[in-house]
């Protein structure tokens, strides 16, 4: 899952886009699916069809890169949160579950090999500190998203609720690449409305966005 170019990229880009684009792709992808240690410049390169010179040009090394693939993944789940999910018309527990709808089409696509921040926290030495600052940070800022959409659920602690299923999301996400199957996102979404029903909630709110 990679987002490369923002959501209203324009229709004929120009070659200087098209080729960070490919790069990007290229180095989520391997990254991904090789591993981070395992994946040279050199290989991005062949399988991008792009030169040194631009690769370097663009990102000046392979740790920019590699920030650079950190920030497309995040903007795709940003604009889940911030676009996709805000759009639907349901109910606050119904828009949370569709999150795991959305992961479910992320599993399916061809490109799948896992999440970005979380295979390379997994690779990399735990003492390396930026790695896993930006994984944090990322975390951080998802779960702000998905406490604010868990309060209007009317639970009484979305703090708490917000972390089960933080815990349940990176779960899903790991059953799915470790076991290829990305069905996985329905037993994930059947699991977040076990936690939503079982979460008590405000008085007031129960009835109107808890109806489980």
């Amino acid at each position: 899952m990679l987002d490369t170019g923002m959501r209203a990229r324009p229709k004929n880009p120009s070659r200087k886009e098209a080729n960070k684009r490919k790069l990007l792709q290229t180095a989520c992808r391997l990254f991904c699916k090789e591993g981070i240690h395992a994946t040279g410049i050199a290989r991005i390169i062949e399988e991008s069809g792009v030169s040194r010179r631009t690769l370097y040009l663009h990102f000046g090394s392979k740790e920019n890169l590699l920030k650079a693939v950190f920030e497309a993944e995040a903007s795709i789940w940003f604009r889940w949160f911030d676009w996709d999910l805000p759009q639907i018309q349901c109910s606050p527990v119904e828009r949370i579950l569709a999150l795991f709808d959305l992961m479910q089409n992320w599993f399916k696509s061809k490109d799948f090999y896992g999440c970005v921040f979380i295979n390379a926290v997994a690779e990399h030495d735990k003492g390396n500190s930026w790695i896993q600052e930006t994984a944090n940070r990322h975390r951080e800022k998802i779960n702000a998203r998905l406490q604010a959409m868990v309060a209007q659920s009317g639970v009484q602690d979305p703090e708490l609720v917000t972390e089960k299923l933080s815990l349940l999301i990176d779960g899903t996400i790991v059953t799915a690449m470790v076991t290829g199957d990305g069905a996985v996102a329905h037993i994930g979404r059947l699991t977040a409305e076990d936690i939503l029903r079982s979460a008590p909630c405000t008085n007031n709110q129960a009835s109107k966005t808890h109806p489980i």
